[in-house]
């Protein structure tokens, strides 16, 4: 019977407001940042303070999106058939917050094979990336056994996921009302400081497939309670320029135009987290007089079962094809 391993790969978030906790998340966050664009030590340092100062300060909880990846790994690994082939161990590890991720790919004595999920599904330098900048730091062995699931914002089983979830919990509005739909997405940098295209892959372009066809699907659904959708960013505005139009902007032209309900939806989001979080506040400094947010995917179980059906029919797989266009790992060999 074959040991496979399989870890979903998060971001990671501070599970408390505590000024320590949050300056480390900050200080892993931009040191993977650093690597990829402009962003001088002592620039980190005072980010990372103000970040974990603001934290403090706010008091309140602190972020679920841990607690949520670990939820989402224990479903996954109930939903992993358990057969006389196979036998699947679910763990969760992040970027920036333990068990970090460079650490975690390490394979157990007892492993024959690993699988990586990764947790962001649009494939850029700074989400699968790390995933693959960690393996291909380690020996070779490790490589060959393990493998990498990417490549979800081009997977239409996946957007009709999303297009179910967002049906279920869409609110119903007066249809006098106008009512948007916005996917917000995570921004990246669309242009470096100098106004040049950036020296790494960003996930722009997969960003922008991603959101299109959510949008579109979105909009083809018959008996939809939507009038309309569109796509704003988060952005964390350093290192050049970002996605637009920020979710601030695009509310503001929203309400220009006479709209009176916005139902937002953190599409890019897998599961619910500070960001998310954030999103009621941020709707309700808009001028639209009637906002909300709906859930992330988080232990939906259709979610779970997709999940579950890519990693058993990676498990036994040489190698992925589910990769970002260019993945480092291709040149990595495969297992005999």
């Amino acid at each position: 019977m074959e040991q496979v391993r399989v870890i979903l790969a998060a971001h990671g978030e501070a599970e408390s407001t505590g000024f320590v906790e949050n300056f480390r998340i900050s200080r892993h966050t931009l040191g993977h940042a650093a690597e990829v664009m402009p962003l001088p030590a002592p620039l980190r340092l005072a980010i990372g303070t103000f970040a974990g100062l603001r934290k403090r300060l706010r008091g309140g909880p602190g972020s679920p999106h841990n607690e949520n990846t670990r939820r989402q790994a224990a479903a996954l690994e109930r939903a992993l058939p358990q057969d006389e082939d196979h036998r699947y161990r679910v763990e969760s590890a992040f970027a920036s917050a333990p068990p970090y991720l460079d650490e975690a790919v390490e394979l157990p004595e007892n492993v024959d094979r690993q699988v990586v999920v990764t947790m962001i599904p649009t494939d850029s330098r700074l989400s699968c990336g790390l995933i693959c900048r960690s393996l291909k730091a380690a020996p070779d062995s490790l490589c060959k056994r393990s493998t990498v699931i990417a490549r979800l914002w081009q997977d239409p089983e996946l957007v009709e996921i999303h297009c179910a979830h967002v049906a279920e919990h869409f609110p119903d509005t007066d249809p006098e009302s106008a009512g948007c739909l916005v996917l917000v997405l995570h921004g990246t940098i669309v242009t470096d400081k100098h106004g040049g295209e950036p020296a790494f892959h960003t996930g722009a372009t997969e960003k922008a497939v991603y959101g299109e066809a959510l949008r579109t699907a979105l909009l083809a659904m018959p008996n939809r309670r939507w009038q309309r959708v569109e796509i704003a960013y988060l952005n964390h505005g350093v290192g050049g320029r970002w996605s637009s139009p920020t979710l601030p902007e695009l509310l503001d032209r929203l309400a220009s135009e006479g709209v009176r309900s916005v139902t937002a939806y953190a599409a890019e989001h897998l599961v619910d987290g500070g960001e998310t979080g954030q999103l009621p506040d941020v709707l309700r400094a808009s001028a639209i007089p009637e906002t909300r947010c709906l859930p992330c995917l988080n232990t939906r179980a259709s979610f779970i079962d997709y999940l579950a059906k890519r990693v058993r029919a990676t498990a036994t797989a040489r190698r992925t094809e589910r990769c970002c266009d260019p993945c480092p790992l291709r040149g990595c060999p495969a297992a005999d």
